[in-house]
Protein backbone atom coordinates (compact mmCIF):
# COMPACT_ATOMS: atom_id res chain seq x y z
CA UNK A 1 0.00 0.00 0.00
CA UNK A 2 1.49 3.67 -1.20
CA UNK A 3 2.01 5.80 1.77
CA UNK A 4 -0.02 8.38 -0.15
CA UNK A 5 -2.80 5.94 -0.38
CA UNK A 6 -6.23 6.91 1.24
CA UNK A 7 -8.37 4.26 3.18
CA UNK A 8 -11.23 4.85 0.81
CA UNK A 9 -8.48 4.56 -2.20
CA UNK A 10 -6.94 1.34 -0.99
CA UNK A 11 -10.84 -0.14 -1.23
CA UNK A 12 -11.80 1.15 -4.54
CA UNK A 13 -8.39 0.01 -5.60
CA UNK A 14 -9.14 -3.77 -4.29
CA UNK A 15 -11.99 -3.36 -5.70
CA UNK A 16 -10.88 -2.70 -8.79
CA UNK A 17 -8.49 -5.64 -8.81
CA UNK A 18 -10.64 -8.05 -8.23
CA UNK A 19 -13.08 -7.08 -10.84
CA UNK A 20 -10.37 -7.18 -13.52
CA UNK A 21 -9.33 -11.04 -12.05
CA UNK A 22 -12.57 -11.82 -12.01
CA UNK A 23 -13.38 -10.68 -15.56
CA UNK A 24 -10.04 -12.50 -16.75
CA UNK A 25 -11.26 -15.65 -15.37
CA UNK A 26 -14.75 -15.57 -17.05
CA UNK A 27 -17.03 -14.42 -14.13
CA UNK A 28 -19.14 -11.85 -13.69
CA UNK A 29 -17.57 -8.29 -11.75
CA UNK A 30 -17.17 -8.44 -7.87
CA UNK A 31 -19.64 -5.15 -7.19
CA UNK A 32 -22.01 -7.83 -9.11
CA UNK A 33 -21.67 -10.79 -7.43
CA UNK A 34 -22.00 -9.20 -3.85
CA UNK A 35 -25.10 -7.23 -4.64
CA UNK A 36 -26.95 -10.67 -5.92
CA UNK A 37 -25.81 -12.55 -2.85
CA UNK A 38 -26.43 -9.78 -0.64
CA UNK A 39 -30.52 -9.69 -2.43
CA UNK A 40 -30.50 -13.94 -2.16
CA UNK A 41 -29.56 -13.60 1.65
CA UNK A 42 -32.25 -11.05 1.81
CA UNK A 43 -35.13 -13.25 1.07
CA UNK A 44 -36.92 -9.99 0.37
CA UNK A 45 -39.76 -10.34 -2.32
CA UNK A 46 -38.70 -7.63 -4.42
CA UNK A 47 -37.45 -7.96 -8.11
CA UNK A 48 -36.71 -6.70 -11.13
CA UNK A 49 -37.92 -8.21 -14.29
CA UNK A 50 -37.97 -7.19 -18.56
CA UNK A 51 -41.31 -8.96 -18.55
CA UNK A 52 -44.37 -7.59 -20.02
CA UNK A 53 -47.11 -7.01 -17.52
CA UNK A 54 -49.06 -10.24 -19.28
CA UNK A 55 -45.76 -12.30 -19.28
CA UNK A 56 -45.63 -11.51 -15.43
CA UNK A 57 -49.31 -12.55 -14.81
CA UNK A 58 -48.87 -15.60 -16.67
CA UNK A 59 -45.62 -16.48 -14.90
CA UNK A 60 -47.73 -16.08 -11.33
CA UNK A 61 -50.64 -17.76 -12.67
CA UNK A 62 -48.45 -21.13 -13.94
CA UNK A 63 -46.34 -20.63 -10.78
CA UNK A 64 -43.16 -19.58 -11.25
CA UNK A 65 -41.18 -17.07 -9.83
CA UNK A 66 -39.41 -13.95 -11.41
CA UNK A 67 -36.44 -13.44 -8.90
CA UNK A 68 -34.48 -10.69 -10.79
CA UNK A 69 -33.03 -9.17 -13.96
CA UNK A 70 -29.41 -10.41 -14.73
CA UNK A 71 -27.23 -9.45 -17.47
CA UNK A 72 -24.23 -10.53 -19.26
CA UNK A 73 -21.59 -8.41 -21.05
CA UNK A 74 -18.10 -8.96 -23.01
CA UNK A 75 -16.52 -6.27 -25.19
CA UNK A 76 -13.87 -7.88 -27.65
CA UNK A 77 -11.31 -6.62 -29.51
CA UNK A 78 -10.99 -8.50 -32.89
CA UNK A 79 -7.25 -8.96 -34.50
CA UNK A 80 -6.32 -7.13 -37.28
CA UNK A 81 -5.92 -10.70 -38.99
CA UNK A 82 -9.73 -11.07 -38.19
CA UNK A 83 -11.04 -7.44 -39.12
CA UNK A 84 -8.78 -5.70 -41.93
CA UNK A 85 -8.19 -2.23 -43.34
CA UNK A 86 -8.55 -2.16 -47.20
CA UNK A 87 -9.82 -5.47 -48.99
CA UNK A 88 -8.84 -9.24 -48.92
CA UNK A 89 -7.42 -10.72 -51.75
CA UNK A 90 -8.92 -14.26 -51.63
CA UNK A 91 -12.81 -15.99 -51.01
CA UNK A 92 -12.96 -17.59 -47.40
CA UNK A 93 -14.59 -17.45 -43.97
CA UNK A 94 -12.60 -15.01 -42.31
CA UNK A 95 -12.15 -17.55 -38.79
CA UNK A 96 -10.89 -15.10 -36.51
CA UNK A 97 -14.02 -12.65 -36.68
CA UNK A 98 -16.27 -15.60 -36.92
CA UNK A 99 -14.45 -17.01 -33.82
CA UNK A 100 -14.66 -13.49 -32.19
CA UNK A 101 -18.60 -12.59 -33.03
CA UNK A 102 -18.94 -16.47 -31.43
CA UNK A 103 -16.58 -16.33 -28.14
CA UNK A 104 -18.07 -12.70 -27.37
CA UNK A 105 -21.76 -14.51 -27.40
CA UNK A 106 -20.83 -16.82 -24.82
CA UNK A 107 -18.77 -15.11 -22.55
CA UNK A 108 -21.52 -12.97 -22.41
CA UNK A 109 -24.31 -15.45 -22.09
CA UNK A 110 -22.09 -17.31 -19.29
CA UNK A 111 -21.70 -14.76 -17.23
CA UNK A 112 -25.84 -14.17 -17.78
CA UNK A 113 -26.34 -17.64 -16.43
CA UNK A 114 -23.52 -16.94 -13.54
CA UNK A 115 -25.82 -14.14 -11.97
CA UNK A 116 -28.40 -16.46 -12.12
CA UNK A 117 -27.20 -19.01 -10.21
CA UNK A 118 -26.18 -16.52 -7.59
CA UNK A 119 -30.04 -15.77 -7.30
CA UNK A 120 -30.79 -19.39 -7.27
CA UNK A 121 -32.63 -19.43 -10.75
CA UNK A 122 -33.48 -22.42 -12.70
CA UNK A 123 -33.32 -20.79 -15.62
CA UNK A 124 -33.67 -17.20 -17.81
CA UNK A 125 -36.69 -16.57 -19.95
CA UNK A 126 -36.65 -13.68 -22.55
CA UNK A 127 -32.90 -13.13 -23.14
CA UNK A 128 -32.61 -10.57 -25.84
CA UNK A 129 -29.32 -10.69 -27.52
CA UNK A 130 -27.29 -7.11 -28.62
CA UNK A 131 -24.02 -6.73 -30.25
CA UNK A 132 -22.84 -3.44 -31.84
CA UNK A 133 -19.71 -2.59 -32.96
CA UNK A 134 -18.13 0.67 -31.13
CA UNK A 135 -16.66 2.98 -33.49
CA UNK A 136 -14.84 4.79 -30.47
CA UNK A 137 -12.45 1.60 -30.40
CA UNK A 138 -10.49 0.34 -33.45
CA UNK A 139 -12.13 -3.40 -34.25
CA UNK A 140 -13.96 -3.11 -30.88
CA UNK A 141 -17.84 -5.16 -30.44
CA UNK A 142 -20.20 -5.54 -27.47
CA UNK A 143 -22.05 -8.30 -27.03
CA UNK A 144 -24.84 -7.81 -24.29
CA UNK A 145 -27.17 -10.61 -23.08
CA UNK A 146 -30.15 -9.60 -20.58
CA UNK A 147 -33.33 -11.24 -19.87
CA UNK A 148 -35.51 -12.21 -16.08
CA UNK A 149 -34.43 -14.93 -13.97
CA UNK A 150 -37.18 -17.35 -12.75
CA UNK A 151 -37.75 -19.96 -10.13
CA UNK A 152 -39.71 -22.95 -11.06
CA UNK A 153 -41.84 -24.28 -7.69
CA UNK A 154 -40.58 -28.38 -6.50
CA UNK A 155 -37.81 -27.66 -8.91
CA UNK A 156 -34.35 -28.29 -7.54
CA UNK A 157 -31.64 -24.88 -8.78
CA UNK A 158 -29.37 -25.71 -11.00
CA UNK A 159 -25.55 -25.36 -11.16
CA UNK A 160 -26.24 -24.70 -14.71
CA UNK A 161 -29.42 -22.63 -14.91
CA UNK A 162 -30.85 -23.06 -18.37
CA UNK A 163 -30.83 -19.56 -20.67
CA UNK A 164 -33.60 -19.11 -23.53
CA UNK A 165 -34.87 -16.39 -25.15
CA UNK A 166 -38.22 -17.34 -25.68
CA UNK A 167 -40.91 -15.44 -24.30
CA UNK A 168 -42.70 -15.96 -21.08
CA UNK A 169 -45.57 -17.04 -22.87
CA UNK A 170 -43.71 -19.12 -25.18
CA UNK A 171 -41.65 -20.76 -21.99
CA UNK A 172 -45.16 -21.63 -20.45
CA UNK A 173 -46.43 -23.21 -23.57
CA UNK A 174 -43.21 -25.53 -23.89
CA UNK A 175 -43.05 -26.30 -20.29
CA UNK A 176 -47.47 -27.69 -20.15
CA UNK A 177 -46.36 -29.56 -23.11
CA UNK A 178 -43.58 -31.38 -21.43
CA UNK A 179 -40.63 -29.92 -22.63
CA UNK A 180 -37.51 -28.26 -20.79
CA UNK A 181 -35.14 -25.65 -22.48
CA UNK A 182 -30.74 -26.89 -22.23
CA UNK A 183 -29.71 -23.41 -23.32
CA UNK A 184 -29.34 -20.51 -26.13
CA UNK A 185 -27.35 -22.26 -29.23
CA UNK A 186 -25.63 -19.96 -32.05
CA UNK A 187 -24.14 -20.81 -35.24
CA UNK A 188 -22.11 -17.76 -36.92
CA UNK A 189 -20.32 -17.20 -39.89
CA UNK A 190 -18.21 -14.32 -41.38
CA UNK A 191 -17.78 -14.88 -45.12
CA UNK A 192 -15.79 -12.59 -47.65
CA UNK A 193 -16.23 -12.86 -51.21
CA UNK A 194 -13.37 -11.15 -53.25
CA UNK A 195 -15.01 -10.32 -56.84
CA UNK A 196 -13.70 -12.34 -60.09
CA UNK A 197 -13.00 -11.00 -63.03
CA UNK A 198 -16.43 -12.24 -64.22
CA UNK A 199 -18.37 -10.78 -61.46
CA UNK A 200 -16.35 -7.28 -62.04
CA UNK A 201 -17.54 -7.16 -65.44
CA UNK A 202 -20.62 -8.24 -64.56
CA UNK A 203 -21.21 -5.78 -62.23
CA UNK A 204 -18.98 -2.64 -63.40
CA UNK A 205 -20.63 0.67 -63.74
CA UNK A 206 -21.63 0.70 -60.01
CA UNK A 207 -22.49 -2.06 -57.35
CA UNK A 208 -25.17 -4.25 -59.02
CA UNK A 209 -25.22 -1.94 -61.62
CA UNK A 210 -25.54 -2.71 -65.68
CA UNK A 211 -22.58 -4.58 -66.59
CA UNK A 212 -24.50 -6.71 -68.97
CA UNK A 213 -26.88 -6.39 -70.97
CA UNK A 214 -29.46 -9.52 -69.91
CA UNK A 215 -30.60 -9.89 -66.50
CA UNK A 216 -28.33 -12.97 -65.00
CA UNK A 217 -27.86 -14.00 -61.50
CA UNK A 218 -24.26 -12.91 -59.81
CA UNK A 219 -23.51 -16.75 -59.07
CA UNK A 220 -20.32 -15.47 -56.82
CA UNK A 221 -22.26 -13.40 -54.23
CA UNK A 222 -24.97 -16.16 -54.12
CA UNK A 223 -22.06 -18.99 -53.28
CA UNK A 224 -20.88 -17.12 -50.78
CA UNK A 225 -24.16 -16.42 -48.92
CA UNK A 226 -24.97 -19.96 -49.12
CA UNK A 227 -21.58 -20.86 -48.07
CA UNK A 228 -21.95 -18.76 -45.05
CA UNK A 229 -25.62 -20.18 -44.29
CA UNK A 230 -24.33 -23.60 -44.29
CA UNK A 231 -21.52 -22.87 -41.80
CA UNK A 232 -23.29 -21.02 -39.83
CA UNK A 233 -26.13 -23.72 -39.31
CA UNK A 234 -23.66 -26.57 -39.02
CA UNK A 235 -21.91 -25.18 -36.28
CA UNK A 236 -25.45 -24.60 -34.47
CA UNK A 237 -26.20 -28.09 -34.84
CA UNK A 238 -23.05 -29.06 -33.31
CA UNK A 239 -24.32 -26.64 -30.79
CA UNK A 240 -27.24 -28.59 -30.14
CA UNK A 241 -25.54 -31.84 -29.78
CA UNK A 242 -23.03 -30.59 -27.02
CA UNK A 243 -26.33 -29.33 -25.47
CA UNK A 244 -27.44 -32.90 -25.18
CA UNK A 245 -30.91 -31.42 -26.98
CA UNK A 246 -33.12 -32.80 -29.27
CA UNK A 247 -33.64 -29.59 -31.27
CA UNK A 248 -34.17 -26.02 -31.18
CA UNK A 249 -37.15 -23.99 -31.02
CA UNK A 250 -37.49 -20.16 -31.37
CA UNK A 251 -34.88 -20.17 -34.40
CA UNK A 252 -34.15 -16.62 -35.91
CA UNK A 253 -31.48 -15.30 -38.15
CA UNK A 254 -29.21 -12.33 -37.88
CA UNK A 255 -27.96 -11.30 -41.69
CA UNK A 256 -25.56 -8.49 -42.17
CA UNK A 257 -23.57 -8.24 -45.78
CA UNK A 258 -21.04 -4.95 -45.85
CA UNK A 259 -20.27 -3.89 -49.03
CA UNK A 260 -16.07 -3.63 -48.58
CA UNK A 261 -15.17 -0.98 -51.66
CA UNK A 262 -11.98 -0.20 -52.98
CA UNK A 263 -9.82 1.29 -55.63
CA UNK A 264 -6.62 -0.76 -57.55
CA UNK A 265 -5.29 0.26 -60.88
CA UNK A 266 -7.78 3.75 -60.86
CA UNK A 267 -10.96 1.59 -60.94
CA UNK A 268 -12.93 0.77 -58.01
CA UNK A 269 -14.19 -2.37 -56.86
CA UNK A 270 -16.56 -4.20 -54.83
CA UNK A 271 -16.38 -6.90 -52.47
CA UNK A 272 -18.86 -8.85 -50.48
CA UNK A 273 -18.57 -9.24 -46.40
CA UNK A 274 -21.71 -11.87 -45.08
CA UNK A 275 -22.26 -11.78 -41.38
CA UNK A 276 -24.62 -14.77 -40.67
CA UNK A 277 -26.10 -15.37 -37.73
CA UNK A 278 -28.43 -18.34 -36.07
CA UNK A 279 -29.59 -18.37 -32.51
CA UNK A 280 -32.01 -20.25 -30.91
CA UNK A 281 -33.46 -22.40 -27.66
CA UNK A 282 -32.13 -25.85 -27.35
CA UNK A 283 -34.55 -28.31 -26.00
CA UNK A 284 -35.72 -31.26 -24.24
CA UNK A 285 -38.58 -33.58 -23.46
CA UNK A 286 -38.81 -33.24 -19.66
CA UNK A 287 -38.15 -35.41 -16.92
CA UNK A 288 -40.40 -33.49 -14.51
CA UNK A 289 -43.54 -32.40 -16.78
CA UNK A 290 -45.30 -29.26 -15.09
CA UNK A 291 -48.55 -30.74 -13.85
CA UNK A 292 -50.98 -27.84 -15.09
CA UNK A 293 -54.15 -26.98 -12.73
CA UNK A 294 -55.64 -25.56 -15.91
CA UNK A 295 -58.74 -27.06 -16.89
CA UNK A 296 -60.44 -26.15 -20.51
CA UNK A 297 -63.81 -25.51 -20.63
CA UNK A 298 -66.19 -27.80 -22.84
CA UNK A 299 -68.55 -25.02 -24.38
CA UNK A 300 -72.07 -25.74 -25.73
CA UNK A 301 -73.85 -23.46 -28.05
CA UNK A 302 -77.34 -22.78 -27.79
CA UNK A 303 -79.18 -22.84 -31.24
CA UNK A 304 -82.39 -21.49 -29.80
CA UNK A 305 -81.10 -18.50 -28.00
CA UNK A 306 -78.02 -18.48 -29.81
CA UNK A 307 -75.65 -18.10 -26.98
CA UNK A 308 -73.02 -19.99 -25.70
CA UNK A 309 -72.16 -21.33 -22.13
CA UNK A 310 -69.76 -23.52 -20.41
CA UNK A 311 -70.85 -27.28 -19.66
CA UNK A 312 -71.18 -27.82 -16.02
CA UNK A 313 -70.17 -31.40 -14.95
CA UNK A 314 -73.23 -31.81 -13.06
CA UNK A 315 -75.04 -31.55 -16.40
CA UNK A 316 -73.24 -35.19 -17.66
Amino acid sequence: MPLWESEVDRNRREAQEATRRALERGQIPYKARHRLEMQRRSGANFFTSDLTSNEHLLAREAGYEPLGLVMGTAFYKISYWGYFNGYQTYTGELTALSHAQLAARELAVKRLRQEAALLGANGVIGVRLKLRQQHWGDRIVEFTAIGTAIGIPNRPAEAQPFTSDLSGQEFWQLHQAGYYPKGIVFGVCSYYTHTDWNTRNLTRGGFFGRGSRTNQEVTQYTQGFQTARHLAISRLTDDIRQHQAEGAVGMHINLEIEDIEYELNQTTYHDLLTHFVAIGTSIVQDSHAAASSRITPLIIFDLATKKQHPLKTNHL
